[in-house]
């Protein structure tokens, strides 16, 4: 009995390490805004980053999205540029982190190999879903049913992150979304190598969007906003000045 306890112990343990695999350079997800900007500083103490919020009218105010952009102006012949975005829920959830996309252009003296960064993809998310190589390029897809299992096996290519329509937050088109596609894109990951015919990689996008939680967490934040728009009603309509004569 012992020794089955120890294997399942061991089993969830590695199950929750899995889970803190679910990140694109550090930016995990659940993170808050804060978490965020402080691994971005570490990673780029040169970089610059800027994040919107959204306000009630009461007064209570939430990160909704946010950005960064690099360039190593140092070396402008030999550059490195990055862009990243980043789309939180709201109050109500834990203003968290579900979604998340990086643009990378290496730097033209250390460009690794498309095949050794799809690998570390590999190494990083496990066995992808689907994945295609075409002129120089290396293209894969995650799909997780949940944050405990493999990544599941598709025959087809789920449009789950587009190259336009990134979230501005968690809103009511986004919830719609998720709330038609959690079960098809689950949480959802995917990255696309780009190189030259030497086999040289030039640029990696990746993409991360956890579907599996955003029709909860959206109720959890309208319960939230309807529950403080009500004590601020409560609160003003208690102070109000008496009405006139009519």
């Amino acid at each position: 009995m012992s020794a089955v306890l120890i294997c399942l112990a061991s089993f969830s343990a590695t199950s929750a390490a899995h889970a803190l695999e679910f990140d694109v350079n550090g930016m995990a997800i659940g993170m808050n805004a804060d978490e965020v900007v402080a691994r971005y500083q570490a990673l780029r103490p040169e970089g610059q980053y800027s994040f919107s919020k959204w306000k009630l009218p009461e007064g209570s105010e939430w990160v909704a999205n946010g950005r960064t952009l690099y360039n190593d102006m140092g070396h402008p012949d030999d550059m490195e540029h990055e862009r990243m975005k980043f789309a939180f829920t709201g109050l109500g959830s834990g203003n968290k982190l579900f979604a998340v996309k990086r643009g990378l252009t290496f730097r033209p003296s250390q460009r690794p190999s498309t095949e050794s960064v799809y690998a570390a993809a590999v190494a990083k998310y496990g066995e992808p879903s689907d994945m295609s190589k075409a002129d120089g390029d290396i293209w894969a897809i995650w799909k997780f049913s949940s944050l405990e299992s493999a990544a599941e096996k598709l025959d087809n290519y789920p449009a789950c992150i587009g190259s336009t329509d990134f979230p501005v937050g968690l809103n009511d088109q986004t919830a719609r979304k998720a709330s038609l596609n959690a079960e098809t894109c689950g949480l959802f990951i995917e990255v696309t190598v780009s190189g030259d015919p030497t086999g040289l990689a030039e640029e990696l996008d990746t993409g991360m969007m956890n579907y599996l939680d955003l029709p909860r967490d959206f109720d959890a934040d309208n319960q939230d906003v309807r529950q403080k728009i009500n004590a601020a009603k409560s609160r003003s309509t208690s102070a109000a000045a008496p009405a006139p004569e009519l």
